[in-house]
């Protein structure tokens, strides 16, 4: 079986390079440049072409990681300083900024400086990892300005200024990415040695560690019913793991593990995400290729080239009501633009 995605609009061209894309359930595409600026576009045929609605000075070096709650209102960034930003997405504001080298992470707790972080999809908490084995979770008391802020004010905590938490892995030297699960119980770590480490949000307790991969992990994503758990390596491989039942407040277990490798990228794996309805999952690499995989079929069927590597990949969501699930998704990286790419026939 092979599917048909066709190449649609694009942005104008970015002063450099696009590190990070997320596309939230109210419609709005973000995009994290290698310039600091964070973008928020309105996705739509006629808009994309011309210019974002935010053009934020968010951060003060390279965007590394986005990440945005399950309502769209908020995202939260990542810059290769240890910069933390959030935003409100509607109105194009930070709210809130963390610099993780700089402070502690709690009383008691050292600084942990951020390569990556994650926003809890109800926007209980949030969550960092970076230049250690170690990652941090850290409350959300608020989600307004404080009074007399600035938009970019310096180091103004806002609504990451709760208490925070130092969990030790004991795994890897370097976090690469971190992915709360959709329904806000797990969350997931990968790091440069090739691990995969599965934590329960409610315990902060470590439920699963995965070795599948030999080299650095740089990207994982979730199913849509949080069953399911993707990561991407610089081994060139795609593993598919079961983490039913691996939350320790739930039902107990780690689920079996790896299930599944796909094959078929022929360098780095940079971005992986899962398809809004579980059936795909879609892939960016090092390679310049554009995969689709059917997760049931564990095969690839859909490829695409893309004219530099890839860093950035967004399924529409379900809830933005513009195509049906798995119709419509996004890319981004070193050629400096957005491209939406839609299943054949769609309307």
């Amino acid at each position: 079986m092979s599917l048909s995605y066709l190449q649609q609009e694009s942005t104008p061209l970015l002063p450099d390079s696009i590190w990070a894309l997320k596309w939230t359930s109210t419609n709005k595409l973000l995009s994290g440049s290698a310039d600091g600026h964070l973008r928020i576009w309105d996705p739509t045929e006629s808009e994309l072409s011309t210019k974002p609605i935010y053009d934020l000075t968010s951060n003060p070096l390279a965007i590394s990681s986005i990440s945005v709650t399950e309502d769209g209102r908020y995202a939260l960034s990542t810059s290769l300083d240890g910069t933390v930003v959030l935003i409100d997405i509607e109105n194009g504001e930070v709210v809130g900024k963390v610099e993780t080298g700089r402070e502690t992470v709690g009383e008691g707790e050292k600084e942990l400086p951020a390569f990556t972080s994650a926003i809890h999809p109800q926007n209980k908490c949030w969550a960092w990892s970076g230049r250690s084995s170690k990652l941090a979770i850290r409350s959300i008391d608020q989600l307004s300005p404080q009074e007399g802020e600035g938009v970019n004010g310096n180091n103004k905590r806002g609504g990451l200024g709760g208490n925070g938490k130092i969990v030790d892995t004991g795994k890897g030297k370097f976090g690469m990415d971190l992915q709360f699960s959709p329904d806000g119980q797990s969350l997931a770590l990968s790091t440069e040695q090739g691990q995969v480490i599965v934590l329960d949000v409610e315990t902060q307790s470590i439920v699963a560690t995965y070795t599948s991969h030999n080299k650095a992990v740089r990207t994982i994503t979730w199913s849509p019913d949080s069953q399911w758990l993707y990561s991407g390596s610089d081994d060139h491989l795609i593993v598919l793991y079961d983490v039913r039942a691996g939350s320790t407040s739930g039902s107990g277990g780690k689920g079996e593990g790896a299930v599944a490798m796909m094959q078929g990228h022929q360098s780095w794996v940079l971005k992986v995400d899962a398809s809004p309805d579980g059936k795909l999952l879609g892939s960016g690499g090092a390679d310049s290729m554009i995969k689709l995989w059917d997760v049931g079929q564990r095969s690839c069927v859909s490829t695409s080239t893309g004219t530099s590597e890839i860093w950035g990949f967004a399924w529409q969501p379900a809830a933005s009501d513009t195509f049906a699930a798995g119709k419509q998704f996004a890319v981004a990286g070193d050629d400096k633009a957005i491209t939406l790419f839609r299943a054949a026939g769609s309307i």
